[in-house]
């Protein structure tokens, strides 16, 4: 595809394709990206343990639907598998505890080299409601090493914990996406595990948070979204960051504080 064409040339800074991965991904060279940084679905756990409440159960509260379904072993491993052959670098995809496992093995069936997995800390997460047992305040990362030799971050010697409220989003992003990762989160994951210049790829794009926080710190991004609602938020939200703007403000016709080209 043209557009994605336009990014690893550096003809273009970014790109967010409306479509499914399993499409688009493997018009991509090998090694054709830095990086690949993803939100892929959750595990099905989470999706079942909404309709397992006890306040659901009992009807007083009604389930939220998530909008897409829960990972599978076959998503999971496909993009392991694009992960190892599109990334000359890092390869970091969110999930939660109960995941890692399969994540860690996946990625070393294709081919990469497991690194760890890392945190994200929410101190404003949810209580356990019921009360009979721990409430779960972390989400993970699984990290692994895509490319030739020994790998390489911007951390040292840092622990992977990343501590970050839920509830602390981007001023004026007009978010309406229900997994979003606060700005902040994921500028430090950028800041960290890449470089002014690389390629940053995130399959499951989102409302297009991943993509904000490269194009403030100087990385070109291509991003991919079944959603056609979430793709046209991210491609509005990048457009606007690409002009100095956020979402709110391009949206109310705010002109950009260092005019046009920015």
């Amino acid at each position: 595809m043209k557009a994605i064409t336009d990014v690893l040339e550096g003809l273009s800074p970014w790109c967010v394709l409306h479509g499914d991965n399993t499409e688009i991904l493997p018009l991509i060279p090998d090694k054709g990206v830095t990086h690949v940084i993803t939100d892929p679905p959750y595990e099905n756990n989470t999706h079942q343990k909404q309709m397992n409440h006890r306040a659901f159960l009992e009807g007083r509260v009604k389930p939220k639907a998530l909008g897409f379904g829960a990972i599978t072993d076959q998503i999971r491993q496909f993009t392991a598998d694009e992960c190892a052959r599109l990334s000359s670098g890092w390869a970091l995809a969110f999930c939660q505890a109960e995941g890692v496992g399969f994540w860690r093995q996946a990625f070393i069936d294709a081919g990469a080299k497991w690194s760890r997995s890392q945190a994200w800390v929410k101190p404003d997460a949810s209580p356990q409601f019921t009360g009979d047992r721990p409430g779960c305040g972390h989400e993970n990362i699984a990290t692994a090493w895509c490319g030739t030799g020994r790998s390489r971050w911007n951390g040292g010697g840092s622990k992977g914990v990343y501590t970050h409220c839920i509830g602390a989003q981007n001023s004026g992003s007009l978010n309406e996406h229900p997994t979003t990762k606060p700005i902040a989160l994921m500028l430090e994951l950028v800041e960290l595990f890449t470089d002014p210049g690389d390629i940053v790829l995130d399959p499951f794009c989102g409302s297009g948070t991943t993509g904000v926080a490269c194009i403030r710190l100087g990385r070109r991004f291509i991003g991919i979204e079944k959603d056609a609602k979430y793709a046209a938020v991210a491609q509005e939200r990048l457009l606007a960051e690409s002009q100095g703007l956020n979402l709110r403000d391009a949206r109310a016709g705010q002109l950009p504080m260092f005019g046009g080209d920015k």
